[in-house]
């Protein structure tokens, strides 16, 4: 039976990898109308792409190592376009404020 890694025992440029895909994995909560969801899936399908370049490139040894990797992930994985449901729901407010909302709330903007 193999022993399990522990911190220590997992080289450095691999631990920065796996936070890099971790971090690039962490996004926000979208709000629940369909064009949030739908730019937020958007966001999911790029950087699990991302991440899976990544991985491949790792393990095929057919990168410029790991660090390198874990700097690409944090560069090229873009801000969310999408809002809130806190986001949303101060549009929502603000439009009722202004007299502008409709009964399906604001409209996302990219």
């Amino acid at each position: 039976m193999s022993q399990q890694p522990s911190p220590e025992t997992i080289p450095e440029p691999i631990r920065n990898l796996l936070a890099a895909i971790s971090e690039t994995l962490t996004l926000p909560t979208p709000a629940i109308t369909v064009e949030d969801l739908s730019k937020y899936e958007a966001a999911v399908d790029e950087r699990t792409h991302l991440i899976q370049l990544a991985i491949r490139d790792v393990l095929a040894d057919d990168t410029r190592g790991p660090q390198w990797e874990a700097d690409y992930l944090r560069h090229a994985a873009k801000p969310v376009r999408y809002r809130t449901p806190d986001q949303w729901l101060a549009d929502l407010k603000q439009d009722a404020a202004d007299g502008t909302g409709d009964q399906d709330g604001p409209v996302a903007t990219a």
